[in-house]
């Protein structure tokens, strides 16, 4: 391989070569992997520049960041690891190797997994205790104690989306820009969105970007949780409320769990089959992170107040992120509004119909 230099951000691109000695010179790849064959480098670059390097069973993740944004990100993502490294949480983060500020250069752990959505579709007999296993792993995150010297997070920014400055419509599509409009126009949607926004604490230590893509499951089991670049003390219901709304997400855009697997059932029978399925994730992961967090598996000791409102507030969230460089909002995105709505305006229903708990459940 030849090296090139192509400068972004004012730092020269980071290419295969400089991945590889870049593990040589942080001791985690052996000197005579460097010229193995077996020595593989895959560019997976979304936001930044990332280089996965794979021997074998072995494998890292090389970051880059590339403009002053990304750098920024991937300067908080390696914070959080190094300041979770002492925690009881290090268990579920990728391994920590290294990280340069000078070169904008993180090095992690190559995470070998199944996401949820994997495990749910490939081999339902391991759903439940997956779900139970990352209720348990993301209360050892929220009981983390103090800031750890992170700076807190403040509330995310599409709590006030139905409040929009001007330097933030720029980074709208037409398509975000007609959700918008939907929410300015709902009473409930803007109450919603500003209670959210007014509930917001940066009491404990988040992820505070949770979601399935977020999350891997080793071949043992144990959930590892990715891509911090949001990370530090914020409030664990959004934390909480991201991974319950992405269920129904999954149930109201996602063929698999619409589509029956016998060809004579009905459409209704598949939808109720899918909301069963929320109902299987939900009870095994809020029960084992009430247990893991409060002691005791009473969810009203686990100090979750209106947490429909926060799920609503997260569909909210998944339909807008839903337009992003559309022209025209897809049938589901609207659809996601007006669950959220629903949602905010009778909690009691949406926390039976698809959680399959009773409001005294979800309410201090």
């Amino acid at each position: 391989m030849a090296e090139k230099t192509v400068l972004t951000a004012g730092l020269p691109i980071l290419e295969e070569v400089a991945a590889v000695r870049r593990l040589l010179s942080c001791g985690v790849l052996r000197p005579e992997y460097a010229t193995d064959p077996r020595l593989t480098v895959t560019d997976e670059s979304r936001r930044c520049r990332c280089l996965i390097v794979r021997f074998e069973s072995e494998g890292w993740v090389v970051k880059q960041g590339t403009t002053a944004e990304s750098r920024d990100s991937l300067r908080q993502e390696a914070a959080v690891y190094q300041a979770l490294q002492t925690t009881a949480f290090t268990q579920h983060l990728p391994g920590f190797s290294d990280y340069d500020e000078d070169d904008g250069l993180l090095v992690t752990e190559y995470v070998v997994g199944d996401s949820p959505r994997e495990v749910d579709l490939e081999d339902r007999q391991r759903h439940a205790v997956i779900a139970a296993g990352i209720g348990a792993a993301l209360a050892r995150l929220h009981r983390t104690e103090g800031d750890l010297g992170l700076p807190a997070k403040p509330p995310p920014p599409i709590l006030r989306c139905g409040h929009p400055t001007f330097d933030s419509v720029e980074f709208h599509s037409p398509s975000s820009l007609e959700i918008i409009r939907t929410v300015q126009s709902s009473e409930a949607l803007m109450r919603l969105l500003d209670r959210v926004h007014g509930q917001w604490t940066s009491e404990a230590m988040t992820h505070n970007d949770l979601r399935g893509d977020n999350i891997l499951v080793r071949d043992s089991g144990k959930p590892v949780f990715i891509d911090w670049e949001m990370g530090g003390p914020g409030d664990r219901r959004w934390d909480v409320a991201g991974l319950l709304a992405e269920r129904v997400v999954w149930w109201l855009t996602d063929p698999d769990c619409w589509v029956p697997w016998n060809a004579q059932a009905m459409a209704g029978e598949a939808a109720v089959a899918g909301m069963r399925s929320i109902r299987e994730f939900a009870h095994p992961f809020l029960g084992s992170y009430v247990a893991t967090f409060a002691g005791t598996f009473d969810l009203a000791h686990a100090g979750l107040p209106n947490l429909m409102d926060w799920c609503a507030a997260r569909l909210v969230h998944f339909a807008i992120e839903n337009t992003h460089q559309l022209s025209v909002p897809l049938a589901t995105a609207r659809q996601l509004m007006q669950m959220a709505a629903n949602f905010a305006m009778s909690p009691d229903a949406a926390a039976r119909a698809f959680f399959g708990l009773a409001l005294t459940d979800v309410h201090d």
